[in-house]
């Protein structure tokens, strides 16, 4: 599950708010330097996470995946039923929570490998909980799962646990009880 998502559309206003957030807080960095649009594990894109205050969100750049301990390759997902005691998942998930902005997700409908687009109503944020951890080149985050809605799984038997934006504060406060969004919307990728 959500081995890519769709960051910003160009469409979204929270979206673009955060983004502006974000520009200010880079300093000399450019925005450029991350993926804006489509996102692949590794690369470096926008998250939220708590405010030192511990009142709001605020952007900040982190890379996508963990590296594996003993294998070549990095793992993007942690499934909210195993991630509180895994070893690898457990103290970030405690320690170090934060919130994947998105405009939506991705999933390949089977078995034409149609690439669909999973969105919320009315352009809606879609928040994303995840985790992270810093690695020897700065932070790392994954994204959490959870078993489909019914209504999904027919295209996947898992999505990304997807938080509602008080729900996500809260989340990142260290809220375990998830207020999750109940509606996502499915479109073809290519009527974006």
């Amino acid at each position: 599950m959500c081995g890519r998502y769709l960051f910003f559309d160009q469409n979204n206003a929270r979206i673009r708010s955060l983004l502006a957030l974000l520009e200010r807080q880079l300093g000399d960095e450019p925005l450029s330097e991350l993926s804006l649009g489509e996102v692949f594990p590794s690369q470096r894109t926008p998250v939220c996470l708590l405010s030192e205050q511990g009142e709001e969100l605020v952007p900040a750049a982190m890379r996508w995946g963990f590296t594996h301990p003993t294998q070549k390759r990095l793992v993007i997902n942690a499934r909210s039923e195993t991630a509180p005691r895994s070893r690898m998942f457990g103290e970030s998930l405690r320690q170090r929570r934060c919130v994947i902005c998105a405009s939506g997700y991705y999933e390949w409908e089977k078995p034409s490998r149609k690439k669909i687009l999973f969105t919320l109503p009315d352009q809606a944020m879609l928040c994303m909980a995840g985790f992270y951890r810093l690695e020897a080149d700065g932070p790392h985050f994954v994204i959490m799962t959870r078993p489909a809605l019914p209504e999904l799984s027919a295209i996947h038997d898992r999505m990304p646990v997807v938080l509602n934006e008080e729900g996500a504060l809260r989340y990142c406060q260290g809220e375990d009880r998830l207020h999750c969004a109940s509606r996502l919307q499915v479109r073809p990728a290519d009527r974006i």
